[in-house]
C-alpha cells in the first residue's frame, strides 16, 4: 500500500504498527442503469448520458420531474381500491455533484429544453388566440351597443307594452350577461415553467395555470437559503403547501385587487453543490427542519464517473423527437380517455391500481409502515420515509401515464409500473443515505484531506495542529478541524501525539507535536 523504506525505518515501523486505510464511511449508492429507465425515454436518456460523459441519473430525474410537472393536478392516483386517499403526481428533483465533473446543468438542460419548447408552442398558441379574440371582442361590443339601444327604447315604452315587454327586457338582460361574460375571458398563455417564486408572481401564474407550474433553478441552495430568512416564511410556506398539489391561495392587493388560485401545484428542479449542501443540512438539524428538505425526494448524489472518453456525434434525434411527441400529448391528454375513472367530487379524475398492481402496493407499504420506518434511528431518514407513502403511488401513475400515450394502453396502472416505481424507490433511498450522512462524517473527511497533504509530503515531520492551519487548506482551516482529523489519522496508526512541558520560565503549555509514521517518508 505504501513504499516503506524496509532498512531504515524498520525498528520504527514495528513500533507504530502498519498505517490503516484512510477512506469515507460515505453509503455508496445505487446507479440509474437502463432497467430503471422508463421504456419509452431509454433510448433519448442514454443518448444524452453517453454524449455528455456524465452519470444518467441526472437527465433522468430531470426529465421524471419534467413529465410529473406536465401531468400536474390534472389527475390523480388513489393507491387504495376502496380508499378516498389521493395523490397527486408532484415532485420535486435535485441533482447534487461537483459542477466541473459531473456536468449536472447540461444534463438538466436537456429536459428543460423540451419543455421550453411545449412552452413556446402554447406561446403561439396564445398569440393566436389573442387576435382571434380581439375580432371576436369588436363583435361583441358591436352587439352589447345594440342590446343597449334595444332595452333604452323598450325602458322609454318603445317598445311593446305589458307581459311582452318585460319577457323582451328580461332575453336581453340575459344576452348582455352572456355576451359581457365573454368579454371577460380573456385568453391565457399556457405555461409550464418558471423561475418565479414570489407568492405574489406564483398565484397568478397558478390561477391562469391550474394543472401547474415547475419551478427551475440551476443553483438550488440559494433558493432554500432565501426561504430560511424570517422576512421570506410566507414564500416557503406557499412551496410547502404547493408540493402538495392541491392547495388553495387568495391574494388581495389594493393595486391589483382580489387574485384567487384555486389549486396550487408547483414542482421543483434544480442543481446543488454537495458542500453548500452540507451547510444547509448542518442548518437544518439545528432546528429549522420543517422537513422541506424531505420533499425533495427525487434528489441525487451519483458517484464521479470511473472513466473519461471523448464523445462527439450526433444527438439521436429520432429519440428525442419520440420524447417530445409523448410530452405534447400529454399536455393535452383528457386522462379519462385513458382509463381514469371519473370523480363526483372534484374535476381532477384518479386511477387505480390493477390487481396486481395492488398487491405490490400493498406489500411495499406494510414493509415500509412495519420495518423501515420503525427500525430508523436517523432521524432525517425517519422523516425522509414518511414522504415515501406518496412517492411510491406518484412515480407508479407517472410510470403509467408514459406507457399509456406511448403503447395506447387504456386501463388501470399495471404491475409493470408499480414494481418499476419499487424499485426507484430503493434506487433513491441510497441517495438519501448518502446525502444525509454527509453531516455526521466531518471528522473523516478531515482525515482523509489530511492524509493526502501528508502523502503529498506537504508536511513537515512533527508538526502542530498550528502549522496545519495557518496553511489555509479546505476543510482544516481551524484548529478543531485539524485535531478532529488528526484523532482518526491517530487511531489508524498514521500519527503519534506526543505533549509538551512548558518551559522553565512557565507560561502556556506549547502546543502538542504530531509525528508521522515513518512507513509514510
Amino acid at each position: 500500500m505504501f513504499p516503506f523504506k524496509e532498512k531504515k525505518t524498520e525498528t520504527l515501523y514495528k513500533d507504530w504498527g502498519e498505517p490503516g486505510e484512510i477512506k469515507t464511511s460515505t453509503p455508496r449508492v445505487a446507479r440509474m442503469t437502463e432497467d430503471l429507465m422508463p421504456t419509452p425515454l431509454k433510448d433519448w436518456l442514454k443518448d444524452v448520458s453517453h454524449r455528455m460523459q456524465t452519470p444518467a441519473d441526472f437527465s433522468t430525474i430531470s426529465a421524471v420531474v419534467m413529465f410529473a410537472s406536465v401531468i400536474g393536478s390534472a389527475c390523480s392516483i388513489r393507491p387504495k381500491q376502496e380508499d378516498s386517499w389521493e395523490v397527486i403526481p408532484n415532485l420535486w428533483g435535485a441533482c447534487i455533484g461537483q459542477p466541473s465533473v459531473m456536468l449536472k446543468s447540461p444534463s438538466m438542460q436537456e429536459a428543460m429544453s423540451m419543455l421550453e419548447k411545449l412552452q413556446a408552442h402554447y406561446g403561439e398558441e396564445y398569440e393566436h388566440q389573442k387576435s382571434q379574440f380581439k375580432a371576436d371582442e369588436l363583435e361583441r361590443e358591436l352587439k352589447l351597443k345594440d342590446i343597449e339601444r334595444r332595452m333604452k327604447d323598450l325602458a322609454r315604452g318603445k317598445g311593446i307594452t305589458g307581459t311582452v315587454e318585460a319577457d323582451a327586457m328580461a332575453v336581453l338582460k340575459t344576452d348582455y350577461a352572456e355576451i359581457s361574460k365573454e368579454l371577460e375571458q380573456t385568453p391565457q398563455r399556457r405555461l409550464f415553467k418558471t423561475n418565479e417564486t414570489t407568492v405574489q408572481s406564483m398565484t397568478l401564474i397558478q390561477e391562469q395555470n391550474e394543472r401547474g407550474i415547475l419551478v427551475f433553478r440551476d443553483e438550488l441552495v440559494a433558493l432554500l437559503l432565501n426561504w430560511d430568512k424570517e422576512q421570506n416564511a410566507d414564500e416557503r410556506g406557499y412551496f410547502l403547501e404547493g408540493w402538495n398539489g392541491n392547495g388553495t391561495y387568495t391574494d388581495m392587493k389594493i393595486s391589483r385587487g382580489l387574485t384567487e388560485a384555486k389549486n396550487i401545484c408547483i414542482s421543483l428542479l434544480g442543481g446543488i453543490q454537495p458542500d453548500k449542501l452540507k451547510r444547509y443540512l448542518l442548518q437544518a438539524i439545528k432546528g429549522n427542519n420543517d422537513g422541506l428538505l424531505q420533499r425533495l425526494q427525487l434528489a441525487v448524489w451519483p458517484e464521479n464517473p470511473d472513466s473519461w472518453s471523448l464523445v462527439d456525434q450526433k444527438p439521436n434525434y429520432e429519440a428525442r423527437d419520440h420524447v417530445e411527441v409523448i410530452l405534447f400529448k400529454l399536455a393535452e391528454c383528457d386522462f379519462k380517455k385513458l382509463g381514469a375513472n371519473e370523480n363526483s367530487e372534484k374535476n381532477r379524475p384518479f386511477f387505480r391500481f390493477d390487481v396486481q398492481a395492488q398487491k405490490i402496493f400493498n406489500d411495499w407499504l406494510t414493509e415500509l409502515q412495519t420495518q423501515k420506518i420503525p427500525q430508523e434511528d436517523n432521524p432525517l431518514m425517519l422523516e425522509h420515509f414518511g414522504k415515501y407513502r406518496s412517492l411510491m403511488p406518484s412515480l407508479s401513475l407517472i410510470f403509467h401515464c408514459l406507457d399509456s400515450i406511448d403503447s395506447s394502453y387504456i386501463g388501470p396502472i399495471k404491475a409493470s409500473s408499480a414494481q418499476l416505481a419499487v424499485r426507484w424507490c430503493d434506487y433513491l433511498e441510497s441517495h438519501a443515505r448518502k446525502i444525509y450522512s454527509m453531516i455526521d462524517k466531518d471528522e473523516e473527511q478531515a482525515a482523509i484531506i489530511l492524509s493526502k497533504k501528508i502523502e503529498a509530503k506537504a508536511l513537515a515531520n512533527p508538526f502542530t495542529a498550528k502549522t496545519v492551519y495557518n496553511k489555509g487548506w479546505y476543510g482544516l482551516k481551524d484548529r478543531v478541524e485539524v485535531e478532529a482529523a488528526c484523532r482518526v489519522l491517530i487511531d489508524q496508526n498514521w500519527l503519534q501525539i506526543e505533549a509538551r512541558e512548558p518551559n522553565s520560565s512557565g507560561g502556556r503549555r506549547p502546543l502538542p507535536i504530531y509525528r508521522i509514521n515513518p512507513g509514510l517518508l
